[in-house]
Parts: structure tokens; C-alpha cells; sequence
């Protein structure tokens, strides 16, 4: 895929293969956007709190601030039940803050903010991306905040397609990138939670449109996601598509059937623990 290392790894590694990132998931959200009207824009999402306007909200603020427009001032209402920690008020903020604005009006800015964000990513050139960039919560190099942005995006366009039953955005270039950081997430959250023992091997079969073959190694320490599958029998293999994937790994609540159409092979134990949870977003 364009801006990928290889065709095998979805990583997103070059300023042109963010540029086509960004590109694909703007269109897609705006398609989707276009498409509401207020009955389906108040559909509840798999982020409890959030409907499909919620979203669209969402991607707005954290992209303006991005472009360095002025945030709204806005207090967030106390003992929300979904909100759990200072990141979740900060992005409670800039949805809470558009709750009362015309569907119409809030398209319209997302559409205004896409178009200003892209514009800013077009001259970005590949010796930049290992710069320091400003987030939200501090600074990292410009190529891990723009993959970190790449996968949100992707992950927020897939709660409005699941609240809005229209599938797609699985075969591109953003799709290929979140599943590698989703996997890469795994092999962390994994270690930190069950700490397998040396030689563990956890094999993804991720089938269908941006299905890949990929495996979790654990040496005692780290577990570590790659295209290469070990020669040695896997101690646990799981059979899923990109949709269910992205449910478990974001840990969502509206698919509660995605766990039993995992299909397993192997240790059954092994596979049962890593399905208890497998999110690795926040």
C-alpha cells in the first residue's frame, strides 16, 4: 500500500502514506456525515456517552486544535457516568460544546477543518516526521503523533459505520496501519497482563477485507507483533475479521457478539484469557 513499508506491513511510514491516510478517512467520515440526518445523527455508538454526531464532534475538536484554532470555552457537566479520567473530560470538551449545534453547522466545520488539516499536511516532507510535534498531552516525534492521529481517525469513522450499518473503509491504507498498531498494542497490553511465558506464541488469522496473517512472540519480557509467522506450532491461533478486531481492540460495546466469533485453534485456555480483554485504547 502507498506509504507502507512493504505490502505485507500496514505501517504507515512515509509523509505520503499519512497524507493518504488522512485523505481516505476525511472523505469516508464526510460521505458519512453528509449522509445524516438528525434521527441518525442521534444513533447511539459503541463509546457509551457518544452518538454518530458525538463523532463527527469529536474528530472536529481534536483536528481544529491540531490547525491551532481557538477552543471553545466550554465546562464539561460533573458525574457524566462514562467519563472516567482528566483525557476523558478533555475530550469530553469540544463534543459536549457542539451538542446544541445545527447538524448542518457542525458538518460544515468538519468539513472546513478537514480541508485546513490537509492543506497543512501537504507540503509535510519524510525528514520531518522524526521532528517534535506538539499533541495534546505534550510532545512526540510528528511520525508517532500522526499514527497515533491515523488510527483514531479510522477507529471513530468504524463507530459511526457499526451505529450506521454501512461497512466499508477495511481495504485501504488507514485500515492496514490501525490493524498493525492494534496487534502492536496486543503484544503490550498482553505482556503487561498476563506476562506469557518465553516462546508463546499467539497467532491472528485476520480474514477478510484487510485480513493478514500476524503473530504476537513473547520472550519474557515483551510480546512482539510481526508479518512473520514462527516455524514452531503456535500455542494459540484466532480466526477473526478486521471488524471484530477493532471491536475487541477498542474495546466497544455495541457488537457484544464479537468474542464468540473468534474461532480458535490450540490452547483454548490461553486463547479464553486473551479475549477477556484484548482493548488497547484508553
Amino acid at each position: 500500500a502507498l506509504g507502507c513499508t512493504s505490502m505485507e506491513s500496514g505501517n504507515i511510514t512515509t509523509a505520503d502514506g499519512f497524507r493518504t491516510a488522512y485523505t481516505e478517512i476525511f472523505s469516508n467520515v464526510g460521505a458519512l456525515a453528509g449522509s445524516l440526518d438528525n434521527e441518525r445523527a442521534m444513533l447511539p455508538t459503541g463509546c457509551p456517552g457518544w452518538t454518530v454526531r458525538d463523532h463527527v464532534a469529536h474528530i472536529t475538536d481534536l483536528e481544529s486544535i491540531l490547525i491551532g484554532r481557538p477552543r471553545l470555552d466550554h465546562a464539561v457537566p460533573e458525574g457524566l457516568p462514562y467519563i472516567r479520567n482528566q483525557p476523558g473530560i478533555f475530550m469530553e470538551i469540544g463534543i459536549d460544546a457542539r451538542r446544541s449545534v445545527p447538524l448542518a453547522d457542525l458538518v460544515a466545520e468538519y468539513r472546513e477543518v478537514a480541508t485546513e488539516r490537509l492543506a497543512r499536511l501537504a507540503p509535510l516532507e519524510d525528514a520531518q516526521l522524526d521532528e517534535m510535534g506538539r499533541g495534546f498531552f505534550g510532545e512526540s516525534k510528528v511520525r508517532s503523533l500522526l499514527a497515533i492521529r491515523v488510527f483514531d481517525l479510522w477507529a471513530h469513522e468504524q463507530d459511526i459505520r457499526r451505529a450506521l450499518s454501512e461497512p466499508g473503509g477495511l481495504d485501504g491504507v488507514p485500515a492496514a496501519h490501525s490493524r498493525e498498531r492494534m496487534l502492536m498494542g496486543a503484544g503490550n497490553e498482553l505482556q503487561e497482563r498476563i506476562a506469557p511465558p518465553a516462546g508463546t506464541v499467539i497467532v491472528f488469522d485476520i480474514t477478510g477485507p484487510g485480513g493478514a496473517l500476524r503473530s504476537i512472540t513473547f520472550d519474557g519480557e515483551r510480546g512482539r507483533a510481526g508479518a512473520t509467522v514462527p516455524d514452531s506450532p503456535a500455542s494459540t491461533t484466532l480466526r477473526l475479521d478486521l471488524p471484530t478486531l477493532t471491536v475487541l481492540s477498542c474495546g466497544r460495546s455495541d457488537d457484544q457478539g464479537a468474542r464468540s466469533r473468534v474461532v480458535v485453534e490450540g490452547d483454548q485456555n490461553l486463547a479464553a484469557i486473551v479475549l477477556e480483554d484484548l482493548a488497547v485504547t484508553p
